[in-house]
């Protein structure tokens, strides 16, 4: 999901919360006058509808804060009476829907001193993100109106469009086009491999026998890749060994079945489903008209990659098998980019069970508009290289401002009082 979909993000939770505790739904909120702003930031009278929602996120978060820490879903009364932190319930979540107002009102304000302005496809696609939500009955019956819900979705436009203006490219914040270009080949790399097994269906290590006719197959397909005279042929070519591959073990796997169905007096017909499996940072292309077909691009490892992935295998309480998965994958990403010579076929020995046939290829022969940089691509790559400083950027700015809070909108919207769980499925 875009990262600054936020809204979107937020309403389908919203739409799916699960009704847990079985206490009867309070009375629909009604704002009056003395509430229809619920606190005002430098200057910026924020509505109560959006001070709402920001609450109803807060509750969210606290839930699953909760479920974290003790493996369950919980219901309304459990986060009601849970401390997190330092703080009750109640203070928490206002708290976080008071910082998610200041932020609100950054990216209110940023993007006004920028001069921006929406376009006309993003305000159809307002209204048509306000007709699809206006009736939840989680924005409803809290009182969060189509005003409250316009602001808040504009907000989400806002904040992109101010990005683009700092951190797109050749802007203040950001970098010219080669310079992106030179951060996405240092962190990826383009390959083609097929995994040859040194195991059978069960897991059990191959005879010797097995395991010689294995090895000669390997280095014959390594021959005949590395013979071909260009680059294009080698990439063809390890597609055709990866075939032959195949229709081998098709055929031992055959042949072992009815060698056992003889052995116990019976008639057996195999059908045999290959499946492949990439590892972990590599992304497969499956269009068979695809020029690129049977070919990955692959990420450079590094500790904010493993991180952002949030692999188990990263955890002190990885199991062994989690460590030692992790450990083949990292030997194996720093030889792709640190060993392998481009259009050059070699076997590698990837752990007991697996031996590649890898064979790298340049990846700026990809980097074309309707390929690998795309200005969807380009939108993707600024964002994962400088998101992180554009919200440092916008939480300075954010924290720079004076609150107001309005004490009887904060009573009166105090988040247990407001409905917390959907009705629809």
């Amino acid at each position: 999901m875009n990262k600054f979909n936020k809204f979107a993000a937020a309403a389908a939770a919203f739409a799916i919360a699960a009704s847990m505790s079985g206490c009867s739904a309070p009375e629909a909120i009604t704002i009056g006058k003395g509430t229809q702003t619920a606190l005002t930031v430098d200057g910026y009278e924020v509505p109560a509808g959006v001070f709402i929602y920001n609450e109803i996120s807060a509750y969210n978060n606290a839930a699953y804060e909760l479920y974290t820490k003790n493996g369950a879903q919980p219901s309304v009364d459990d986060v009601k009476n849970a401390a997190i932190g330092d703080l009750d319930a109640v203070d928490w979540i206002q708290n976080k829907a008071t910082e998610s107002c200041k932020d609100f009102v950054a990216y209110e304000k940023e993007f006004e001193k920028i001069g921006g302005e929406l376009t006309a496809e993003q305000l159809d696609n307002i209204k048509s993100v306000i007709s699809a939500n206006s009736s939840n009955d989680m924005f409803t019956d809290n009182g969060i109106g189509e005003e409250s819900l316009r602001k808040l979705i504009e907000n989400s436009y806002k904040q992109e469009a101010i990005f683009k203006h700092y951190y797109g490219i050749d802007c203040e914040k950001g970098c010219s086009e080669d310079e992106l270009k030179e951060y996405y080949q240092d962190k990826t790399t383009r390959v083609k491999y097929f995994a040859v097994s040194m195991v059978d269906d069960n897991g059990e290590e191959f005879g010797n026998d097995e395991k010689r006719r294995l090895n000669n197959m390997i280095t014959d397909y390594v021959k005949e890749i590395n013979a071909e005279k260009t680059n294009e042929g080698k990439l063809k070519k390890i597609d055709e060994c990866e075939e032959e591959y195949k229709e081998y073990v098709e055929k031992r796997t055959a042949e072992a079945a009815a060698k056992a169905a003889e052995e116990a007096g019976e008639t057996t017909t195999t059908t045999t489903t290959t499946t492949t499996t990439t590892a972990k940072g590599e992304t497969t292309t499956t269009t068979t008209t695809d020029p690129y077909a049977n070919e990955i691009t692959v990420t450079k490892f590094t500790t904010t990659t493993a991180d952002k992935d949030a692999d188990p295998a990263t955890t002190t309480t990885a199991s062994a098998e989690q460590q030692a998965s992790l450990k083949a994958y990292q030997a194996y990403n720093d030889y792709l980019f640190n060993k392998l010579e481009c259009y050059k076929a070699e076997k590698y020995d990837y752990d007991e069970k697996n031996v590649y046939i890898v064979i790298k290829a340049d990846i700026k022969e990809r980097m074309t508009k309707d390929d690998l940089w795309s200005e969807d691509n380009i939108d993707a790559l600024l964002n994962e290289r400088y998101y992180s400083d554009y919200e440092d950027m916008m939480k300075a700015i954010a924290e720079s401002y004076s609150v107001e809070k309005n004490s009887s909108a904060y009573r009166k919207f105090t988040p247990f009082k407001l409905k917390l769980e959907s009705d629809q499925t």
